[in-house]
Parts: C-alpha cells; sequence; structure tokens
C-alpha cells in the first residue's frame, strides 16, 4: 500500500535569496545610523570619554585651537571644542564617515613637535594621548546606546525577511 503525501508551503527560498542583498543593506543602514547616533550621543554627554587634561582645558579656555586659530570655550566636554567631529558623524551606504582628524581621537597616538606644539605646548612634546574613542568603550565592546537599538534592528530584519520570502499558498 503506498502512501502519498502533498506538501504546500508560504515560503520561498529563492525569493528570500534573490532579495537577501536588499534586506541585508537595510539591516546594514539602520546599525550605521544607530552606530553614528550612539557616538555623537557619547560625545554631546562626555560619558565614557577620558576627561580632558588640565593642560587641554587650560588651551580651550585660552582659545588656542588649530593653525593659528582663536576660540576660547568653556565646554570641557572632550571631542566637543567646536563641534566640527560631532556634525561630521554621518552613517553611510559603508558604514559611519567623520573628518580626517578624528583618527586621532581612535587611537592612542604622540604629541609630536611641530610649529604649533612649539609655540603653544612647548613642554608636552612626545607625550602619549589615550584614546577618546566615542564608538567603543576601554575593552573594545561597543557602546551601550548602540547595543540598546540592537533588539529592535535584529526584530526588523526578521520581519523584512518574513515579507520577502512569503508566498502566497496555493
Amino acid at each position: 500500500m503506498a502512501i502519498t503525501t502533498k506538501a504546500t508551503s508560504n515560503f520561498s527560498f529563492k525569493k528570500l535569496a534573490d532579495a537577501l542583498d536588499d534586506v541585508l543593506d537595510g539591516y546594514f543602514a539602520d546599525s550605521y545610523e544607530d552606530l553614528a547616533q550612539s557616538a555623537r550621543d557619547t560625545i554631546i554627554s562626555g560619558k565614557g570619554l577620558k576627561a580632558l587634561s588640565k593642560g587641554t582645558k587650560e588651551l580651550r579656555k585660552k582659545g588656542f585651537y588649530g593653525k593659528n586659530k582663536k576660540l576660547p570655550t568653556n565646554d570641557m566636554r572632550p571631542l566637543h571644542h567646536t563641534g566640527k567631529l560631532l556634525r561630521s558623524i554621518k552613517a553611510t551606504k559603508k558604514g559611519v564617515s567623520m573628518v580626517g582628524y578624528a583618527k586621532h581621537h581612535l587611537e592612542e597616538h604622540e604629541i609630536v613637535e611641530n610649529a604649533w606644539t612649539k609655540k603653544f605646548t612647548p613642554n608636552l612634546k612626545f607625550l602619549i594621548v589615550p584614546p577618546r574613542n566615542p564608538f567603543f568603550t576601554k575593552s573594545d565592546n561597543l557602546k551601550p546606546g548602540f547595543k540598546k537599538e540592537a533588539d529592535k534592528r535584529m526584530k526588523r530584519l526578521i520581519r523584512n525577511i518574513n515579507k520577502v520570502w512569503r508566498t502566497s499558498q496555493k
């Protein structure tokens, strides 16, 4: 005696495979925007960033900034002197972009002697400056602001996958 079975499905792996790039692009776009927003929030609050040194605070009060520019401020939040870095953090299709000098804040670096340091900070040459990375904690974990949105991003990804691979049942 033969038993015949018939199975129907309301999803299609082919439809999912055809649309997977678009679904993942949307997921990564959400992730990059959340990462950028987390970094902006960190800079605005100043929480989780190494405090400014006494010397940097003095330079800010006096207004020393860049190449012979004066911009005095009483704002002592790290990475927040002019707001240029903060405004430059943007999500892109490939990740997060920001002004070029931001790289000096992401990793430890050494103050080297140049015309500006000779004039304004003659005693600070060869000083090692610790990182002030608005994206990662000291232990290289993502900041809490990015993590708290992870569940929402995952739910959107699952919802979008379900939209894409559903078929009408016949």
